[in-house]
This record gives structure tokens, sequence and C-alpha cells, in this order.
């Protein structure tokens, strides 16, 4: 009967205790529902960078793989290009056959500068010494005239002979005639001088030869860089520094231009979205402190901020609505809201897609039942 009685007063003891603890626990439930917003079903997310090219072309390869990191101005793409560098090479032959052309225009002008020179030089000096020459001759013409002049007085007067009068004559008449000619020899190196000069138009229009090859050399250069910065484009550098997410097209791919061949995000960049019941959105606030909870670590907790309450509302399952105390509903659905929550100190493995639950925690019921029961 003793050890009956010992039964009994255990049972009860434990009886009370069941209750106790369950009377407690249903208490720090209530506790927590009233102190806390509770979402199930959060993932994680960050912003992805779509990568895709400028132009139209097969890909030539990819140089990254899926998961890996990358920093900013990395290739990882390239786009085939073969023929733009043929046309390059085109290119750069008639740039070099332009400038060869160019060169021996130069060459040619500057060699009949120099041979022009010499000539109106020469032409020159052939003119000067010509009226050089055509003065001597005016002169002693001068003094023949004067000294046919006197003979004939002297003649007339029987003072010198007849035959003296005539020699005067004949040395008058070759002095006009060398004085004619010097004249004429003259005209005539004018001429010629004037002839030189007019040929100097040859250096002009060898002048605009050289400003159309040089327009021509910059049309070609023009084009060797338009050419280049197609192959530019065809090679695909990382806008920012991060890690690869899903790839979309793959080597021997023709892709257009605008077509996304993969993506990127930022490694540091996480953030869950949580779709608040609108009956508790009243309850969450801007900064308002968050425990996370991922199914991928089960045995860890993360902390995170409230960063941004969306503006319009969106629909959610009627089980999320029942399971976070009800809300109203709109065709079988409950209207919520999105709200984003930083992480604090992700953990490294962390990726996007992962599933969990957040906790955000609220004071206002707590300050509220202060208030009413002892203000």
């Amino acid at each position: 009967m003793v050890a009956e009685a010992d039964i009994k007063t255990k049972v009860k003891t434990l009886i009370v205790f069941v209750a106790v603890g369950a009377i407690l626990l249903l208490t720090y439930e209530v506790f927590y529902w009233w102190t806390h917003v509770y979402e199930s079903d959060v993932r994680v997310q960050t912003d992805f960078t779509d990568i895709s090219s400028r132009v139209n072309g097969k890909i030539a390869e990819i140089h990254v793989k899926e998961g890996e990191k990358v920093v900013k101005g990395q290739v990882i793409v390239t786009l085939e290009h073969q023929s733009i560098k043929l046309n390059i090479e085109s290119l750069q032959t008639d740039l070099e056959l332009e400038r060869g052309n160019r060169e021996s225009l130069v060459t040619e002008r500057d060699a009949f500068k120099e041979e022009l020179a010499s000539k109106l030089a020469t032409q020159r000096e052939k003119i000067a010494a010509l009226r050089v020459e055509l003065k001597s001759a005016a002169d002693r013409l001068k003094i023949a005239e004067k000294d046919l002049k006197r003979v004939r007085v002297l003649v007339s007067k029987r003072l010198k002979p007849e035959s003296e009068l005539n020699s005067e004559q004949d040395k008058t008449l070759v002095l006009e005639g060398r004085v004619a000619s010097l004249r004429s020899q003259i005209q005539v190196a004018k001429r010629e001088w004037d002839q030189l000069k007019s040929t100097e138009r040859q250096i002009d229009i060898v002048d605009n030869k050289i400003k159309i090859s040089i327009v021509k050399e910059k049309r070609i250069s023009d084009e060797i860089n338009k050419e280049k910065l197609f192959i530019k484009h065809r090679k695909i550098e990382s806008p920012i520094e991060g890690l690869v997410g899903e790839i979309h097209k793959y080597k021997g791919e023709y892709v257009e231009d605008g077509v996304n061949i993969l993506m990127l995000h930022d490694p540091h960049l996480y953030w869950v979205e949580a779709y608040v019941d609108e009956s508790q959105i009243r309850h969450v606030r801007i900064g308002q402190e968050v425990l996370i909870d991922l199914d991928a670590y089960p045995f860890r907790d993360f902390y995170g901020q409230v960063q941004h309450i969306g503006s319009t509302t969106t629909r959610g399952p009627d089980a999320l609505a029942a399971r976070n105390g009800g809300g109203r509903t709109l065709g079988g659905k409950v209207e919520r809201i999105p709200v984003r929550v930083s992480i604090e100190n992700p953990p490294p493995n962390i990726t996007p897609g992962m599933r969990g639950d957040v906790n955000i925690r609220i004071y206002e019921n707590i300050k509220l039942w202060w208030k009413w029961n002892w203000e």
C-alpha cells in the first residue's frame, strides 16, 4: 500500500510538472507571438547583374564557371572576332601603302622645290648678267654715237678721210645690234623666269595630294580603331566584383545584342524578403532588430534589421495566413506586404534562394500593456 501511494504521489507530481510546463510554454508562445512578427518560408535574395553583349556574334569562350569569383574588369566572355582581325590586317596594309604614298609625294615635292629654287636662282643670275652686259653695251654705244658725230663733222670739213667715217658707222651699227640682242635675251630670260614661277603651282597640287593622303590615312586609322572597338565589344568584362550565378549561354551559341548570357551578384550583399500579413504590418518599422533562422544552418542564429517596407501588397496562400494569425482574405488569398531584412555577418557559403524564418521584434505591445496597467 505504501508503494502504491508513492507511485500515485509521483504521478501527481509529474502531472503537476507537465501542467506547469505546458502553461509556461503556452505563456512563452503567447508572449513571443505578442512581441514578435513571425514569418516562415522566407528566402535569401541578392541583386543580380545580367551580362549581355553589345553586338551580335557566336560565343568563342566562356571564361568562368558558375559559383566562380570574378573581379571588376575581368574578361568573362569572348565572342568570335577572326573576321574582324583579318579586316584590321587589311586596313593596316592600306594604311602602310597610304603612308608610303604620302612619303613619296613629300619627297617628290621637296625635290621639285629644290630643283625649282636652283633654276630660279640660275635664271635670276642670268638676267642680272644680261642687264650688266646691256648697260655696258649701251654705254659703249653712246660713246660710239658721239665719236660718229665728231667724225662726220671732221669728214665734212675734210679733216678726216671718209674711210674713218665708214669705220665709225660700222662700229656704231655693231653696238646697236648688240644692245638690241641683249634686250631681246633679257626679255626671253624674263619669260623663262615666268614659266619657271608658273610651275610653282605644281607644288600646290602636290601639297593638296599630301593633304588628301593625310585625310585618307586618318579615315583608315578611324576604321582600324572602330574595328578594334568591335573586338573590345566582343570581349565582355565583368562590371562588378562578384560571383557568377547562372550561365544561360555556352560556347558555340549565337547571341544577339541584349540577350542575357550569364548573371553576376555581389557576394557581400544579401537580404531576406519576408511577406508580412497586412494585420501585422503596423508593428513593423524601419530599423527594427530581426532574428533570422536559415534552414541550411539549423543551430545558428543570424541577426539583421528591417531595411525597407513595400508600398504595394501581394497575395500569399491561406496556410500562411492561418499560421500567422489570420488576416483579411480576398478570393481565397491573404494580402501581404513585402519587407526587406538585411543579414548581418552572413555565412561564407550563403547562396540566393536559401530558405528560412524571420522574427521581427516589436516593443509597441509591451509599451501599451505597461501604459494601460501601470500609468
